[in-house]
């Protein structure tokens, strides 16, 4: 897969990030740590750094910092507790730990998907742009 410079990267985050209550989904989690996702984990971003979705199982809500390149996830941010079944539960684990933190972002415009890449050495995330 080829990726442009991380420059359009920031581009990506915020043009389709519309505020949580007008209903936008935003990006649509497809892996984990390179293996195909669980349905249902989504994530989103506003212009004004808010960032809010779901693992699959919980919902999350937040705040980050976004430059060229990277995103940095601030704590902390707020998750729903409800028990995870299954494979839902090792998701929800690998997703949390790679919200925390600053994560790299490869954008790939042919596909309209982005990768999350977090510092830390968690597990990488793989998004796909969702439909409105």
């Amino acid at each position: 897969m080829r990726f442009v410079p991380l420059a359009l990267a920031f581009a990506a985050l915020t043009a389709p990030a519309l505020a949580q209550s007008s209903g936008a989904t935003g990006w649509t989690l497809i892996s984990v740590d390179g293996r195909a996702a669980e349905d249902g984990g989504r994530i989103a971003f506003s212009a004004d750094g808010a960032m809010f979705g779901t693992t699959g199982c919980n919902r999350f809500n937040g705040t980050v910092v976004a430059a060229p390149g990277i995103v940095t996830f601030n704590e902390p941010f707020a998750v729903t507790r409800m028990a995870c079944a299954g494979a839902l539960e090792g998701q929800e684990a690998k997703v949390l730990a790679a919200l925390k933190g600053t994560a790299a972002v490869a954008y790939d415009p042919v596909n309209d998907q982005m990768k999350l890449i977090p510092d830390s050495g968690a597990p990488v995330l793989g998004f796909a742009r969702a439909a409105e």
